[in-house]
């Protein structure tokens, strides 16, 4: 089945509902759910006892502390609250996944029609082109935001392709692929005005060693980071954009505390 995020564990709840059970009791109940998570189905009773890696002779004893978390159907043993999650979870990728491949199509279609339209403006363009330079001279004095950035400048210079005057070059777009039962794009591809990190974002930036405040992103934080990497035109995986995105929000929220005073 498609990757699913990590296993929520409601920590208080979990130690309130199992204040009876002994340490062996406590390792076999959680073996048996990371795997219920992990195959996102019911647990045959038939391997009950191997999952939770008790002997036959001890499972007997264990077997009666853990039925009370789960619903036994004659052949499977069911526990509700990940069956609940499970499906929060399938609902939530099913949706963005439609809405990706939605975007990527309403993108195709937009190309085409751009591209149709570029055609029909290259055959009368040339005149235009000599005549904005004409013009220029004297009356272009419009300034690129851009150029109020150094940093992007610099960087922008360096990296610019060389352009007929008058013609505006637009970033190459490498739209994101989606395989069947994938929730996220793979391969590298350019910053959409759609792009959302994963889930389990928090706990990959953790893996990174980077300790996201709360929330873990605002939307203005989100919108601000597509905008300036769309302009960009740059491509990377998702894992990468992520990784950016962290170190954006750490750097835009150390920016917005006031500095400490000393006494």
């Amino acid at each position: 089945m498609a990757t699913l995020p990590y296993m929520q564990l409601y920590i208080a709840d979990y130690l309130a509902d199992t204040m009876h059970l002994s340490a062996e009791e406590h390792g076999a109940y959680l073996l048996l759910m990371f795997n219920y998570w992990q195959t996102g189905r019911a647990i045959p009773k038939s391997r009950l006892a191997k999952i939770a890696r008790i002997s036959s002779e001890r499972w007997g004893a264990v077997e009666e502390s853990l039925r009370e978390f789960f619903i036994d159907n004659g052949t499977e043993w069911i526990h509700e609250r990940i069956e609940n999650d499970l499906a929060a979870v399938r609902d939530v990728l099913a949706k963005k996944s439609a809405a990706g491949k939605a975007s990527v199509q309403s993108r195709r279609n937009r190309k085409k029609t751009q591209a149709a339209s570029g055609s029909n403006t290259c055959s009368t363009g040339v005149g235009s082109v000599f005549k904005q330079e004409a013009n220029k001279k004297g009356t272009n004095k419009d300034i690129d935001l851009k150029e109020l950035n150094p940093t992007h400048n610099a960087r922008a210079r360096a990296s610019a392709p060389v352009s007929q005057p008058g013609i505006m070059q637009q970033p190459v777009v490498t739209e994101p692929e989606y395989r069947e039962g994938l929730n996220e794009p793979i391969g590298k591809f350019s910053m959409m005005d759609d792009w959302h990190p994963s889930l389990d974002f928090r706990q990959r930036a953790a893996q990174w060693g980077v300790a996201l405040p709360e929330p873990e992103y605002l939307p203005t934080e989100l919108v601000a980071f597509r905008d300036y990497w769309t302009s960009e035109g740059k491509v990377f995986t998702q894992i990468q954009w992520e990784q950016k995105f962290a170190r954006h929000v750490n750097h835009v929220r150390a920016k917005a505390k006031p500095a400490s005073r000393g006494e």
